[in-house]
């Protein structure tokens, strides 16, 4: 059954090629999906490395997998579609991906979940590469402003904040906006940025701090060009 994704919605807000959906519902609950699949205890992860190891002898056991991670990732795909049609299309390709290439998965010091969302992340992708005509839509709510404002030193006070952030944001590619999401808005860390982006946490690390600087030159140079205009 497709989880239910109603919710108070404050604003659309759109450029672009990007959409920004502003909300006020899904502050705390995507903040606790990924940190709860990531952050598995050793005992949480053993057993699911059984069940992992039942599905390769057994495709029936997949469905153990299916139920306990399919609500996460649907509303993980949500969040970067904004349809719950699409969302539930390209979530069903990523656990028939995911079964069809069990028998290559190892173990690479990130939870079995990161390998679903690392799937999820490249369908997604592909889906907006194949659907060049849509647009690409981010959900960006108060705290993740707050925290952008923050690591780019905006420190004077803004009078719309979000929509300055939006703007911003705007003129990123969107794969540059991709690491913003899984570093600040997802909270992953630099290890699990670098797995599901495919690179290493040292790079992953650089690169995202790269994205910041330029983030903050954009902002600095917004700023000027703002006191520059006339009243």
């Amino acid at each position: 059954m497709m989880p239910s994704l109603h919710c108070s919605t404050r604003l659309w807000y759109s450029f672009t090629g990007i959409i920004y959906l502003l909300n006020d519902w899904a502050s705390f609950f995507f903040s606790q999906v990924l940190n709860s699949s990531y952050h598995q205890e050793k005992e949480e992860i053993d057993e699911e490395y059984v069940l992992i190891e039942q599905c390769r002898q057994d495709p029936h056991y997949f469905a153990g997998i299916y139920e306990k991670y399919y609500e996460d990732i649907f509303r993980f795909v949500y969040k970067r579609t904004g349809d719950e049609y699409v969302t539930a299309d390209l979530t069903s390709k990523v656990f028939f991906n995911t079964l069809k290439s069990l028998h290559r998965y190892s173990f690479q010091g990130v939870p079995f979940a990161s390998w679903l969302y690392k799937i999820a992340v490249n369908e997604v992708n592909q889906y907006y590469r194949a659907q060049k005509d849509r647009d690409r839509m981010v959900s960006l709510e108060d705290h993740h402003v707050e925290q952008l404002m923050d690591e780019i030193e905006v420190n004077e006070p803004t009078p719309e904040p979000t929509i300055m952030v939006a703007a911003l944001l705007e003129l990123l590619k969107p794969e540059e906006i991709q690491f913003l999401e899984l570093r600040f808005f997802e909270g992953c860390s630099f290890k699990e940025v670098g797995y599901l982006t495919g690179l290493t946490e040292i790079n992953a690390k650089v690169k995202t701090y790269r994205i910041l600087k330029k983030l903050k030159d954009l902002a600095e140079k917004k700023k000027n060009i703002d006191q520059q205009s006339p009243l």
